[in-house]
């Protein structure tokens, strides 16, 4: 051993694992000046100390290693408001079998509640026509800790609910194209202003008298609304101008604004507001007075984030495709599945140990990916487990929900909320009424209303920061929770935000009729209404040449086509067969992956596929997804041919009835061909 720690390869390598671990979060619980240690509690019972290997000892002694911890601490969304309960502590070392259990079994009991809740949460709302998130949210208010306390692991259930806006954030990340990245710093100036223009106007509202005002006409809790302190007022500023990505991303896609005008800007500012929270938690504390005023320590995080996190851009740039294209190779789907999770969830990880957001590595990571061709199969891949993790976070942000309080301070809590959604929409749309020659990208009414009222709600980065100011005692406890309450409210309203959005912005419409919506998406450009054929094999290669001699009657061109093929060949290229087609790689028995590239309502579906299970499996999915479009399929017997119109197709071909069907057609044309060959003989 000592002769090959001798070696300089492996000390250069040595050190350069103990300078990177310094950066990663998963050695935050570092408790004592001489060891790495573990900690788990239970409510009641005494904290248990599990020594851990201490070669990790040295961290502590690295440069600012304190603050870039607590900066890592502090980024964990809603940790700090469920800190009382104690289910988990973090670390790194083993954990008792026997906790393990209790953990384990606490868990599975909350998903078995969280999965049930999102089956009933998503009937109940298709029934009544809301939103789906309102009713998670209705969900978590009522089976959280302030209502019937079902919950066993709440702490837990956040980390969990986590993932969601991570799958959340590097989903939106692959719809960025080269072309639409360069739109979105368009709006940075926008994105700049809207901080800026939106923490001054509160905070002034606060400082001259605003709740006070209120207070003549309302009975207000005068206890809540005393706040006559500017640092006090610049904190609740700050939380108050950050908006909610988990909600507002849904509404864009839902409502088809993801390409306009307004969809572009509001992604852009709310990516900018996720890269502000990182050096705002850094700088709060000496804004307050609450820390030494390490301008070093500063220094060495924003080179950090920066520098740091531009290097692992920089690899993964030139990486992260060869990786997908060698595992896109094994033609194993569980391992793309694998390797899409790890790279948003690993990037997340990344950027949270360089001192910035989580969902920025997140997003960053879609990024890389946005223009490869295998894309919209990451899509279709995470979005199960997007849907369900970000029904879980919704779940957990409605738990947060005290109806006590905000029936106890109702008056309080409405003004509050009212309050912020109208100061802050103000705000946006007076930003971007500047005049042109300042802002060459000024967006036109239109499109100025939808953003004001999507960016007018709070966010779920305002529980870090008002988290961050209760431990610094700029806040009190109680206003905290209020609060807290204000936030939940304007973020549950989100979707109703994007319907008086909808219909406000129509008044506009008349008199904007020279406006022009740009809905570069980085899709491929597919008519939604495409022949889509199901795998490129001999079938389907066959399939798509015949096709593409048919001519529209009216046009005289032939109908545009769409293949699917997991081959590798279709990692780095899209094939071309005729003018009309393309062959994209992507599973297209998922029909999030055909949807992903405009094929909204798909003309008719050709299922190519050998295999007879295959074949079901993708009938069944696409049946399930268009209703309307018919679906033509072949097997090998009339049994088969009968289970894939059970299963939902509409015309299949019994290949074992081709030949008895075109036996005489056969014969004769090749004893027709005998005698013409004959009739030459004898000529001759």
């Amino acid at each position: 051993m000592k002769n090959l720690y001798r070696s300089p390869c492996v000390r250069r390598s040595a050190l350069l694992l103990v300078f990177c671990c310094s950066c990663v979060q998963s050695f935050q619980a570092i408790q004592q000046p001489t060891s790495c240690s573990f900690r788990f509690r239970r409510k009641g019972d005494d904290a248990t100390l599990l020594r851990a290997v201490p070669f990790f000892d040295v961290m502590n002694n690295l440069p600012f290693e304190d603050v870039s911890r607590q900066l890592s601490d502090a980024l964990d969304i809603g940790a700090e408001f469920l800190q009382d309960s104690d289910q988990l502590s973090s670390g790194s070392a083993n954990i008792p079998e026997a906790e393990t259990s209790i953990v384990l079994e606490s868990m599975g009991q909350d998903l078995l509640i969280f999965l049930f809740s999102s089956v009933a949460v998503t009937i109940l709302s298709n029934a009544s026509g809301i939103s789906p998130i309102l009713g998670y949210l209705i969900a978590g208010a009522v089976l959280g800790p302030h209502g019937l306390d079902v919950f066993s692991n709440e702490r837990a259930d956040v980390e969990l609910g986590d993932f969601g806006i991570l799958f959340l954030l590097f989903s939106e990340g692959l719809e960025v194209s080269s072309q639409r990245l360069t739109k979105l710093t368009n709006y940075l100036p926008l994105g700049f202003a809207q901080i800026s223009l939106t923490t001054g106007v509160i905070t002034a509202a606060l400082l001259l008298g605003a709740p006070q005002f209120f207070d003549r006409f309302l009975p207000l809790d005068e206890g809540f609304i005393d706040i006559s302190n500017p640092t006090e007022a610049v904190v609740l500023a700050l939380a108050g101008t950050l908006s909610t990505s988990a909600f507002i991303f849904p509404v864009l896609k839902e409502r088809g604004w993801e390409g306009e005008d307004a969809g572009q800007a509001a992604t852009s500012i709310l990516l900018l507001q996720d890269l502000f929270v990182a050096p705002l938690l850094v700088i709060l504390p000496f804004v307050v007075g609450q820390g030494p005023t390490d301008y070093a320590a500063i220094a060495f995080l924003t080179a950090k984030a920066a520098l740091g996190f531009g290097f692992v851009m920089f690899v993964l740039s030139k990486v992260l495709q060869q990786v997908f294209r060698v595992v896109a190779k094994t033609q194993s789907a569980e391992t793309f599945v694998a390797l899409s999770l790890l790279v948003s969830v690993g990037m997340g990880a990344v950027a949270k140990s360089l001192g910035l957001t989580d969902t920025a590595g997140a997003f960053a990571a879609g990024i890389l990916l946005a223009n490869t061709n295998f894309r919209a199969q990451i899509q279709a891949d995470i979005l199960p487990f997007k849907g369900i993790l970000l029904g879980i976070f919704f779940m957990d942000a409605g738990s947060l929900f005290d109806s006590e309080l905000v029936l106890a301070e109702l008056p309080t809590v409405l003004t509050g909320a009212i309050s912020l959604i109208f100061l802050k929409g103000i705000t946006v749309a007076a930003a971007t009424r500047v005049p042109r020659w300042m802002e060459p990208n000024r967006l036109e009414p239109y499109d100025a209303v939808k953003l004001a009222f999507l960016l007018s709600g709070g966010g779920e980065f305002a529980f870090v920061v008002l988290a961050l100011a209760e431990k610094l005692d700029v806040l009190p406890k109680d206003l905290g929770g209020l609060l807290t309450a204000i936030v939940l409210i304007t973020m549950a309203i989100t979707p109703l935000l994007g319907v008086a959005a909808s219909a406000v912005s129509n008044n506009y419409v008349f008199d904007q009729r020279s406006h022009e919506f740009n809905h570069d998406t980085g899709e491929s450009l597919v008519a939604d209404d495409a022949i889509v054929v199901c795998g490129y094999g001999e079938v389907g290669e066959a399939v798509i040449d015949k096709l593409g001699e048919l001519k529209n009657e009216d046009t005289g061109r032939p109908p545009s086509l769409v293949a699917f093929d997991m081959s590798p060949m279709l990692m780095n290229s899209i094939l071309i067969p005729t003018p009309s087609s393309a062959v994209m790689f992507g599973d297209s028995a998922n029909p999030e992956v055909i949807m992903a590239h405009g094929v909204e309502k798909p003309r008719a579906l050709f299922v190519s596929y050998d295999d007879h299970e295959q074949v079901m499996s993708a009938v069944a999915r696409l049946r399930f997804a268009f209703p309307e479009s018919p679906i033509f399929t072949r097997a090998q017997s009339r049994y088969e041919a009968q289970e894939l119109k059970e299963a939902g197709a509409t015309e299949v071909v019994v290949e074992f009835d081709e030949l008895p069907r075109s036996a005489q057609a056969l014969l004769l044309k090749v004893e027709g061909e005998k005698k013409v060959e004959d009739n030459v003989v004898i000529n001759v």
